[in-house]
C-alpha cells in the first residue's frame, strides 16, 4: 500500500485570506502524514503563493506547491494530477474546507477497504494460490457526502432518492448496478474521490483556460470506472458565501458561454467513447447530458433576468444543440423544479420564440421556493 493514501489537489487563484482556513484542516488530521497536499498556484496576483509556500516550508512531507502561470481550473488538475502520489485523489477549492476529523476517518476507511481488497483482481478472491478467502474489489470511485454553506444556510447533500439511502455504506458495489438508479444529482466534484491509477490509464484532461470544469470531473472518469463506494462521511464543506463566487448567480449568469464550451468538451468524448459504454452506462449516460442541456436552457429561459436575456443567444445555443439532440435521440424538456406548475419551457420557446410572462416566472418562483423548503425539512434533516 502506499505511504501516501489520499492526493488532494488545491487549484488556488487570489484566494491568499481564505487559503489558510482551507490547508489547516488538512495539516491539523491526526492522519496527516497519508495526505500529499498539492497547492496549484494559477498565477495568482496576490500572495497566495507566499501564502502555499508558508506551508510547504512548516510540513514539507505533506504540503507541495505548483507555481504555474494563470490557465484557469482544469490546468491546476492537468498539472497536478501526473505527480500526484496517493493511492486516491480528490479536489479541493481553496475557499473551502474539509471536517478534520471527518477527513480522519476517511482515511481510515480508504486503509481498510484496501486492506481487504484484492489485489487488482475482479474475482473477489484471493489472488494468493491456494487461498480461498473472500475479498473485496477496490473501489475506483469513493462517494461522500458534502456540505452546502451559505450566508445563512447549511444543506448536508447525500447519495439519495427522496431521502432514501439505498445503498450499504463501506461496500464496494459494481458501477453498473449503481448507475441502474438513473440518480445523477449527486455526482458532483464535492462528493467524489478516484482511483488515481485509474484517472492516468484513461489519460484524464480537463478543458482549460475556462471556469466550471469541474463537471468533468463527474463526468469522464464514469465512462471507464468498474467499482463505486459509497461512505457515510460528510467531507467536504462546500463554500458559497464568498463574493465572485462562480457559482454565484450575477457570476453564473454572465459565465453561460464558458458553460457552453465545456458542456461542448463533453459532448465531444461522448461522441468519441461512447462505443465503449455498456447498455447501463450508455442510458446513464444520457440522462447526464440531458440533464447538463436542461441546466442551459433553464438558464437562458428562467434564472437569466429578463433585463440581460438575449433571445439570439438562445436561439445560437438551440440551433447548436438541436442536431445533436436528434442525432442520438434526446428529448430535453424543461418543467419547473417544483414539479407543480406542469409547464414546458423549451417547447414554448420553439412555438414562440420568447420566455413565459413576468407573471408567471414569479408565481413560478415563489412555488419553487416553498417546495424547496419542504423539501429540506423532510429528507435533509
Amino acid at each position: 500500500m502506499k505511504s501516501k493514501l489520499l492526493s488532494i489537489i488545491i487549484p488556488t487563484y487570489n484566494m491568499a485570506g481564505l487559503l489558510p482556513r482551507c490547508l489547516d484542516s488538512l495539516v491539523s488530521a491526526k492522519q496527516a502524514d497519508k495526505l500529499d497536499v498539492l497547492v496549484v498556484n494559477d498565477g495568482s496576483k496576490d500572495n497566495s503563493l507566499e501564502v502555499a509556500q508558508g506551508y510547504a516550508w512548516k510540513y514539507p512531507t505533506i504540503v507541495r506547491v505548483i507555481d504555474k502561470p494563470n490557465g484557469n481550473y482544469g490546468s491546476t488538475i492537468n498539472t497536478a494530477l501526473p505527480v500526484a502520489e496517493g493511492l486516491y485523489v480528490k479536489v479541493l477549492d481553496s475557499d473551502d474546507w474539509f471536517d478534520t476529523a471527518v477527513l480522519d476517518n476517511f482515511v481510515d476507511s480508504i486503509k481498510n477497504i484496501n486492506r481487504c481488497a484484492g489485489r487488482g483482481q475482479d474475482t473477489g478472491r484471493s489472488a494468493d494460490r491456494g487461498q480461498d478467502t473472500e475479498y473485496a474489489p477496490v473501489p475506483d470511485m469513493i462517494v461522500t457526502h458534502f456540505t452546502q454553506i451559505g450566508a445563512t444556510t447549511r444543506e448536508v447533500y447525500k447519495y439519495n432518492t427522496m431521502g432514501r439511502e439505498p445503498y450499504e455504506y463501506g461496500k464496494v458495489y459494481a458501477l453498473d448496478e449503481v448507475l441502474k438508479d438513473g440518480y445523477i444529482r449527486f455526482f458532483l466534484m464535492h462528493a467524489l474521490t478516484y482511483r488515481t491509477e485509474l484517472l492516468r490509464q484513461i489519460g484524464y484532461k480537463q478543458t482549460e483556460g475556462v471556469s466550471y470544469t469541474d463537471t468533468e470531473w463527474a463526468c469522464y472518469p464514469t465512462f471507464y470506472a468498474k467499482t463505486i463506494c459509497f461512505l457515510d462521511l460528510n467531507l467536504y464543506q462546500y463554500n458559497l458565501d464568498r463574493e465572485g463566487q462562480t457559482m454565484a448567480p450575477e457570476v453564473l449568469m454572465k459565465s453561460v458561454r464558458q458553460l457552453q464550451t465545456v458542456t461542448d468538451a463533453m459532448l465531444a468524448y461522448y461522441a468519441a467513447h461512447k462505443a465503449d459504454l455498456t447498455e447501463v452506462r450508455g442510458k446513464w449516460m444520457a440522462n447526464y447530458f440531458i440533464n447538463r442541456l436542461r441546466i442551459l436552457y433553464k438558464i437562458y429561459l428562467l434564472d437569466m433576468p429578463r433585463a440581460d436575456f438575449n433571445p439570439a443567444e438562445l436561439e445560437q445555443m438551440d440551433a447548436k444543440y438541436a442536431p445533436i439532440c436528434q442525432q442520438y435521440g434526446w428529448r430535453v424538456r424543461l418543467y419547473p423544479e417544483n414539479k407543480l406548475l406542469r409547464t414546458e419551457y423549451i417547447s414554448y420557446w420553439h412555438k414562440h420564440h420568447r420566455r413565459w410572462p413576468a407573471w408567471y416566472e414569479r408565481l413560478n418562483s415563489s412555488v419553487d421556493k416553498v417546495v424547496k423548503w419542504l423539501y429540506v425539512k423532510l429528507f435533509r434533516r
